[in-house]
């Protein structure tokens, strides 16, 4: 892969940034849902965002990108506001409420990388958000699919 701009990985960055922070909305549900098939599709979707995480990594790097650990915390990015997702009561969370939560987090992270999307008018950094919101969407269907019959 040939080296992308300083915007691209850049926009590789935050992509990280927003996959490790769906990460711990997962994470932060698994300490608190007590249904076994809750909690198997939130060790799923963990794997799944470490995955993607990785995959975004890759490319960062392949593309010439550098970085230490704490730069993607000094990214200046609005990133979608989690907080109302760390303050449901998840104790008897249900799989189908859990699914919609799930289906809501995607949704957020499509829509934020649709947003940089358009916030940008570098054609190499426009791709990157739409390779990454065309992940999301396939995120999105996954869930549809797989737990269709959970969903209210």
């Amino acid at each position: 892969m040939p080296e992308l701009s300083p915007e691209s990985l850049h926009a590789l960055m935050m992509a990280m940034q927003n996959e490790l922070d769906t990460v711990q909305i997962y994470e932060h549900m698994l300490k608190h849902v007590t249904d076994a098939q809750a909690r198997e599709l939130l060790h799923r979707l963990i794997v799944e965002e470490h995955n993607h995480e990785q995959k975004i990594r890759e490319k960062f790097l392949q593309a010439g990108g550098e970085f230490s650990e704490p730069d993607l915390n000094e990214l200046d990015v609005d990133f979608p506001n989690r907080d109302q997702l760390f303050e449901i009561e998840l104790n008897n969370c249900t799989v189908s409420e859990l699914v919609n939560l799930a289906i809501e987090c995607e949704q957020m992270n499509r829509d934020f990388y649709r947003l940089q999307q358009t916030r940008t008018k570098n054609e190499e950094v426009q791709s990157i958000f739409k390779w990454l919101e065309n992940q999301e969407e396939h995120h999105i269907t996954n869930l549809k699919i797989e737990y269709g019959s959970y969903l209210t």
